[in-house]
């Protein structure tokens, strides 16, 4: 009342008025773990619409596909954020038979250097897919000596250790005449990861 003042369409009684034709768009991300215990009955009352990820350059609607063009930047090397994306995500789903786990195509906004890549990207897959999971068959987190590459070690050598990591998922660095590594050259039979206990 002291804002539209007393009398006002949109106070009635001291309380806020909302009009019939407001509608309210908000998004979430199901894989967000504070929204597991949602309980159904609320989903039901909401309309749901999937945002699939894109992995081509233009996305289904004709549009263009930003994350197409990000690039994970590693010392003097750079490599593709989609290529990156799609053999990620496509071994997140052999290991968890469910897509709920795979990272989007905004889960980075822009072009990253390894400091930002391991604080996000390798945090989230050590701490919300690696160690949810039992992994500890599959190998791309494998060092050249056929240890574990774990976590610790993006930190005590990340140039190093993510350039293995790209190695072990067949992502190739992007050159000049390249500018973008094809998202289906990986052998996609490789696994992914190993846990550390």
């Amino acid at each position: 009342e002291d804002v539209l003042g007393v009398g006002h369409d949109g106070i009635a009684n001291g309380k806020l008025r909302l009009p019939a034709n407001l509608n309210i768009l908000a998004t979430m991300n199901t894989s967000d773990q504070s929204l597991f215990p949602m309980d159904s009955a609320f989903k039901r009352r909401w309309s749901w619409q999937c945002v699939p990820i894109e992995y081509e350059e233009k996305k289904r609607d004709g549009s263009k596909n930003e994350s197409y063009y990000f690039t994970i930047n590693i010392d003097n090397n750079s490599y593709s954020w989609i290529d990156f994306l799609k053999k990620t995500n496509d071994r997140i789903y052999k290991a968890t038979d469910s897509e709920d786990k795979q990272m989007g195509n905004f889960f980075i906004t822009h072009d990253v250097d390894e400091d930002e890549f391991v604080d996000k990207v390798m945090f989230y897959l050590w701490y919300d897919v690696v160690k949810d999971y039992d992994l500890s068959g599959r190998v791309a987190f494998q060092d050249n000596d056929g240890k574990v590459l774990t976590f610790g070690k993006f930190y005590e050598n990340k140039v190093r250790a993510i350039e293995k990591l790209m190695e072990n998922l067949g992502v190739n660095e992007i050159n000049d005449e390249n500018n973008n590594a094809s998202a289906s050259d990986a052998d996609a039979s490789v696994g992914v990861f190993a846990v550390n206990g």
